[in-house]
């Protein structure tokens, strides 16, 4: 089942694990679908997830601070048509 929206949480994991994780799960997100990744403020990630979206063509917020603990990213799902017409 395809999801609008989904949230990974990534805290405590390294890189490669949240990264893992967070592909499966864009995987069940529809396009033009959100998730959402939930950071350790500690362990930011936020520049190297920002980079891997980007190079997929899909739309990344800001992250924003929910408190001094954790970071919570948006990754918009692009489908590959839009984002490679915008790539133009």
């Amino acid at each position: 089942m395809m999801m609008v929206f989904k949230t990974v949480d990534t805290r405590g994991l390294s890189f490669f694990n949240a990264l893992n994780l967070a592909t499966k799960a864009f995987k069940e997100v529809k396009v033009d679908g959100m998730l959402e990744l939930i950071m350790d403020k500690k362990k930011d990630f936020t520049d190297a997830f920002k980079q891997w979206a980007s190079s997929k063509g899909h739309k990344v917020s800001d992250g924003s601070g929910v408190d001094d603990a954790l970071i919570r990213l948006f990754i918009k799902k692009v489908s590959r048509s839009k984002a490679n017409c915008s790539g133009m």
